[in-house]
């Protein structure tokens, strides 16, 4: 009987280290399917980022070139408004602005062109000859004629020289008389 029991309790220990063994076994198999759960998750994780990344960097780029391109547009609209019919003074010269169509656009026609504008300010400045201080017109002897103001707060300023000239009679003769003038259109800031 001693042999049966000893056989039986063989028996009994090898089921229990073939349970261990198999326990043994389950807990690293678990144990490899964590470290690949967290391997997958880390490598999702560096996609992710590098993804962000390369997102921030294109939408960089998309930004610089909205302003690139408002910039240009700005470049462009100073040298379409200088050589508008409502503002030049002579349609064979450009960028000559004709001083009694400025003085009249300052004071009662800027209104009615509001929509008009593809900008959000329009002005013209005498530079030479110097004046001690900015006279707005419609006045006499005045310096400044602002054309349009939308009323935006944040715009950008890009300006180009013109001629500001009118026809002047003295005596019997009659002639053309030009000062040098700063156009200067703003635009909308991005953002504002």
């Amino acid at each position: 009987m001693e042999m049966i029991l000893s056989f039986l309790e063989k028996k009994k220990f090898l089921l229990s280290r073939k349970n261990y063994n198999s326990l043994a076994r389950s807990r690293q198999g678990q144990f490899k399917i964590q470290q690949m759960a967290f391997m997958i998750l880390a490598v999702f994780l560096f996609f992710v980022l590098v993804g962000l990344f390369f997102m921030r960097i294109q939408f960089s780029d998309i930004n610089r070139s909205f302003a690139e391109l408002q910039r240009e547009s700005a470049l462009s609209s100073l040298s379409i408004i200088a050589n508008m019919p409502e503002l030049s003074y002579s349609s064979s010269e450009e960028f000559t602005l004709d001083e009694d169509k400025l003085t009249i656009m300052a004071s009662t026609f800027s209104s009615d062109y509001e929509g008009f504008w593809p900008v959000a300010s329009v002005e013209v400045h005498k530079v030479f000859p110097r004046f001690e201080k900015e006279i707005k017109c419609p006045a006499l002897d005045c310096n400044y004629y602002e054309i349009f103001d939308s009323g935006q707060k944040s715009i950008q300023k890009y300006s180009t020289f013109v001629s500001i000239c009118r026809r002047v009679k003295e005596g019997n003769y009659y002639y053309d008389w030009c000062e040098l003038g700063k156009l200067s259109v703003g635009v909308k800031i991005d953002g504002t």
